[in-house]
């Protein structure tokens, strides 16, 4: 058994700001493909002089698409913000960085779940999101912002 290392991140707080369920089929599909896409939006990190530690808000979007064929059966946005901090000892870059990977991972994580619970009861096959791989989502978003421009 491995002795876990804390991260210097913490996870403060989070709440679902939306959410949306759409199916607007009574006939049952059986190759659904999902497209997920997700959008985040992280704050300014602030400096609480008192305790010495930053405290940030990160934002993130997911929309899922549910396709067979032509037909768009299911659609679901979920919208969920998050509170993390860290103590002063990380320097602005690094707790930035660490909000963007990990705070979004920790946000998708109880995105996945919510939307698991909520579709389990629809009467449908649960939706389970995909593992998503941030570092070659973020890599791919930028090369392709970049080339647009």
């Amino acid at each position: 058994m491995m002795k876990v290392q804390k991260s210097t991140l913490e996870f403060l707080d989070y709440k679902i700001t939306k959410f949306e369920y759409e199916n607007s089929s009574i006939k049952i599909f059986k190759n659904i493909k999902y497209e997920v896409k997700i959008d985040t939006k992280v704050g300014k990190p602030i400096l609480d002089e008192q305790s010495s530690s930053y405290i940030n808000r990160v934002d993130l979007d997911i929309h899922v698409r549910g396709k067979t064929g032509r037909t768009v059966p299911t659609k679901i946005k979920c919208s969920i913000s998050g509170l993390f901090g860290a103590d002063a000892s990380l320097n602005k870059e690094e707790f930035l960085k660490l909000c963007t990977t990990s705070g979004v991972a920790n946000l998708i994580m109880i995105s996945r779940s919510i939307i698991i619970s909520f579709t389990s009861q629809t009467g449908n096959k649960p939706i389970i999101l995909p593992l998503i791989n941030l570092l070659k989502t973020y890599e791919k978003h930028f090369k392709e912002s970049k080339a647009k421009k």
